[in-house]
């Protein structure tokens, strides 16, 4: 069963502050405006049609409108203050804050609900619970907030909780101790002993109960992994022979403990034949906040609140990973491998510029496509020019449908730069072995199937790979890296039949902590056995931690809710990464035998622990350290200053982090505009100096005094760090491979637009052909002279006036469009006769966006309702991305 789409409002604050926080507008208002969003259903919004009674018709888009649920992204922390303390005044009803997911006040986002909803929402979702309970403001906010995962339901499993299974490991770390928020760190390897949650976030399903949920949401496979929902349950179920486990392994005995407690105080002991999934306390996050698993169900029932799934595995992992520039950066690449590991990028761009429709197809509509995907896209898409080819595969000769073609390919190559280039692998989910959670669960001793560094893949097992390199994003330090070797016997495949995906991890290592904190509440993992990347794995690498510190726990308010939100929005995490990456690129210039060296490699593994304390701050309630002063300010000297005083300003001068690495130019318009402007200026430069561009002044072996501290001038005061980091090589290998995407324009067939004429237009009427054209060309005309004079991308309100005065021209267009002619074929045949005919030249995008529908429907016309498509096939003879496809007849209405 698929899960249902709803909508809602979004607002930005400012927007609703134009109003004085009070607006009043209608559901075809809102669509035009751009603020209503669709969300796929989730407790919240079950709970809410339940409380309003609302009747639902799944044909009726206004139906769906859950009127008494919004959310607002907070502009300006004022205005969260004033929407707290007075609510939101829509459509005469106020609306009030109810939630702030964890997900959500990242990017400063708040749900409100009608006041009265919000009242009786509040205690459905409260289901009973301990409310004088201590607990942490920030984790109870995103715990609230797991009511607002989408999700689809499942049946009410039969349940227990066990408790978690802590182990201590000595590990050797890069340890950070914080100084002073405007110093570096001190980092020191130094040995801990860590205490690890092996199977934190994890729980296990019965093969049975899988089986019914699957049926329940219409798969025709059972996943091995699922991630679920409840009231204040989240995590990841791993299938597992539970029963089967009692039998063999312990003995026949089904009788476990569990985390609550009987009359007496000692654990109750429950029959795992009466049970079908097994929690870790780890998952049922205030579980403590109820008297027993009894009571919690009685309540769950009586507010009505489901069991949810809002992931599953696949039921066929991919066999193409799609890398970053994160993963690329930290592996110890020359340019030879840089080529190599490109070899799958390059190959698929130049595929598209082939003649092979079929792979074109691929390329727009990406892998997974079958005949339900491609049914529902022809039926829902507004791509008309894409469904247009689908239904006629000449239309590829088109120059219009060639350049759109053009356009995304250029796109993925400046992807490509970025380093998002295709190598063997692919992402899944993070299981911490579950033969070691069922003997810790009959507590046996927990020694799991897997040894220390020892770890099971169904998937890479298949293809007969031993070892693989595992990466999670998002990933800053070279130890976040770690090869995996994989083992297979008859036990491993017995016991983890059900997981045909899935990576499986040893309970006895520190993997988690490599992999920057992870867990197993359905992490998900990158692994590739691509030879480039095992060889470029920089061994001996240390993990980077640090000691966080405690969160306060207190009987909560709704101040604390609010303050806690307030704490929470907005993230330096992004500006911290770009701090790693600018040390990347520096270390590149540096000598590694160099105090320079030495401390911006400190830097890059400080940025970890930065990632870490700003992920932990809105735990704690506090402001923690960022990024120091002294990384990005440029310090001057004095003449009376001490020469230690000058001595340390030069050092650190030296080694600022104040500009971004080179590639970066294809990430930030404004990195790019600068570079540019600055390559132009000592380009001009450099002519009138020496007589060449600066270009040929580079290439030149054997260069001057004069022609040395010309460049070194233009490397000093360049915007940008130039050097030969993995990711600018990369970039620039990528910017010289010749993909021939030009030639996708060429060999365009001039007749082309005779197939988008209904073929109505029996007699051609000068006069009208020119009042039309004269019409469609003011209306252009207006519209970009409207976003030449009103476009303003620093502000971050809706700009409602321009809004309006886009869709008056609009308006306007058509009244005279209708004047001028009422019949629609006439009117796109005379359309289609002066872009295609007339200007051939032309811009053809205002007609495809104003009438591409109809166009498409003189296509469809055409067409005797048959589609030609590629399909997965095992047998096929065109190969896209490792897979084999075969061409498919689809009959379309």
């Amino acid at each position: 069963m698929k899960n249902k789409q709803f909508y809602t409002y979004k607002f930005k604050s400012s927007r609703l502050k134009e109003f004085d926080y009070d607006i009043s507008l209608s559901f075809e208002e809102a669509k035009e405006y751009g603020e209503v969003i669709s969300l796929f259903d989730n407790q919240m919004l079950r709970s809410i049609r339940e409380i309003t009674d609302k009747q639902i018709d799944y044909d009726d888009p206004k139906s769906l409108l859950i009127q008494e649920y919004i959310t607002i992204v907070m502009d300006h922390p004022s205005h969260y203050k004033y929407l707290y303390k007075n609510g939101l005044m829509l459509n005469k009803q106020r609306f009030v804050r109810f939630s702030s997911s964890a997900g959500q006040a990242r990017v400063s986002t708040v749900t409100f609900c009608e006041e009265e909803t919000a009242k009786k929402l509040d205690v459905i979702l409260d289901n009973g619970r301990n409310l004088n309970k201590e607990l942490v403001p920030s984790k109870f906010n995103a715990y609230k907030g797991l009511a607002s995962s989408a999700t689809s339901v499942v049946s009410t499993p039969r349940f227990c909780l066990v408790p978690d299974y802590y182990s201590d490991t000595e590990v050797k770390v890069n340890f950070v101790t914080e100084t002073d928020y405007s110093e570096d760190d001190i980092i020191e390897v130094k040995g801990i002993r860590e205490s690890f949650n092996r199977f934190d976030g994890q729980g296990l399903i019965s093969y049975d109960m899988a089986v019914k949920w699957a049926n329940e949401l219409g798969l025709d496979y059972v996943p091995a992994q699922w991630c679920i929902r409840q009231n204040y349950i989240k995590g990841m179920l791993n299938t597992f022979p539970i029963h089967e486990f009692c039998e063999k392994v312990n003995n026949g005995n089904y009788r476990i403990r569990t985390s609550y407690k009987d009359e007496n105080g000692n654990p109750k002991i429950i029959d795992l034949r009466d049970v079908d999934i097994v929690l870790s306390e780890s998952q049922f996050k205030l579980w403590d906040s109820f008297p027993s698993i009894e009571v919690y169900q009685e309540n769950c029932e009586k507010n009505n609140l489901k069991w949810g799934v809002s992931l599953h595995s696949p039921k066929k992992d991919k066999d193409i990973l799609k890398m970053n520039y994160q993963f690329l950066q930290t592996l110890n690449m020359n340019k030879k491998d840089i080529e190599k590991i490109c070899e799958k990028f390059v190959d698929w761009i130049t595929g598209v510029n082939s003649e092979n429709i079929y792979y074109t197809i691929l390329f727009l509509m990406g892998t997974e496509i079958t005949e339900e995907k491609l049914l529902n896209y022809l039926n829902k898409s507004e791509n008309y020019w894409i469904k247009s080819l689908l239904v006629n595969h000449d239309l590829i000769k088109d120059r219009y449908i060639k350049k759109k073609i053009y356009d995304l390919i250029k796109r993925k190559i400046k992807n490509g730069c970025l380093g998002e280039i295709l190598i063997d692998g692919n992402f899944q989910t993070l299981v911490s072995d579950p033969y070691g959670m069922m003997q810790h669960v009959c507590g046996l001793e927990i020694t799991g199937l897997l040894k220390e560094k020892e770890y099971y893949s169904n998937y890479w097992n298949e293809k007969g790979v031993k070892v693989v390199d595992s990466m999670r994003a998002p990933l800053t330090y070279r130890s976040e890296h770690l090869l995996l070797n994989l083992k297979k016997n008859e036990e491993l495949d017995h016991w983890y039949r059900y997981n045909y995906t899935g990576i499986i991890v040893n309970v006895h290592g520190h993997e988690t902590m490599n992999w920057a904190g992870s867990d197993f509440d359905y992490d998900i993992i990158a692994t590739t056995c691509n030879s480039t990347v095992l060889k470029s794995v920089y061994h001996g690498e240390l993990p980077v931690v640090y000691t966080p510190p405690k969160s306060e726990k207190k009987v909560l308010t709704q101040d604390d809710l609010f303050n806690s939100d307030l704490f929470s929005f907005g993230s330096i995490i992004g500006s911290i990464t770009n701090k790693s990456t600018s040390g990347y690129a520096l270390l590149a210039q540096l000598d590694e035998n160099t105090k320079e060296y030495e401390t911006t490699m400190n830097r890059v593994k400080m940025c970890t622990k930065l990632q870490s304390a700003q992920i932990d701050k809105a735990k704690i309630g506090r402001e923690v350290k960022g990024i120091p002063s002294t990384w990005v300010n440029y310090q001057k000297t004095e003449e009376d200053e001490s020469l230690e005083s000058k001595s340390k300003k030069e050092f650190l001068n030296r080694i600022l982090l104040d500009k971004h690495p080179y590639f970066f130019i294809y990430l930030y318009k404004g990195t790019r505009n600068k570079y540019k402007n600055h390559v132009k200026s000592y380009d001009i430069t450099c002519q009138q100096k020496f007589g060449m561009t600066l270009d040929e002044l580079k290439k030149v072996k054997r260069k001057n005094k004069e022609q040395r501290e010309f460049l070194n001038l233009f490397e000093q005061y360049s915007p940008v760090i130039d050097s030969d980091c993995v990711m600018n090589n990369l970039c620039k290998y990528i910017e010289s491979v010749d993909f021939g995407i030009r030639n996708i324009i060429k060999n365009e067939d001039e007749d082309i637009h005779e197939l988008y004429m209904s073929g109505e237009l029996k007699e051609f009427d000068e006069s009208k052909y020119k009042k039309i054209t004269k019409s469609f060309n003011e209306y252009k005309k207006s519209i970009n002279q409207l976003i030449s004079t009103s476009s303003k991308p620093e502000k971050s309100s809706f700009d409602d006036s321009l809004y309006k005065e886009k869709v008056g021209i609009y308006e306007k267009f058509k009244s005279q469009m209708i004047n001028i002619c009422d019949n629609l074929d006439e009117l796109v045949d005379y359309l289609i006769h002066h872009h295609y005919v007339e200007i051939p030249n032309s811009n053809k995008e205002s007609l495809w966006s104003l009438y591409g529908d109809h166009i498409y429907f003189n296509i469809k016309k055409k067409n005797d309702g048959k589609i030609s498509i590629p399909v997965p096939s095992v047998d096929g003879d065109i190969t896209y991305l490792n897979e084999k496809y075969s061409i498919k007849e689809v009959v379309f209405d």
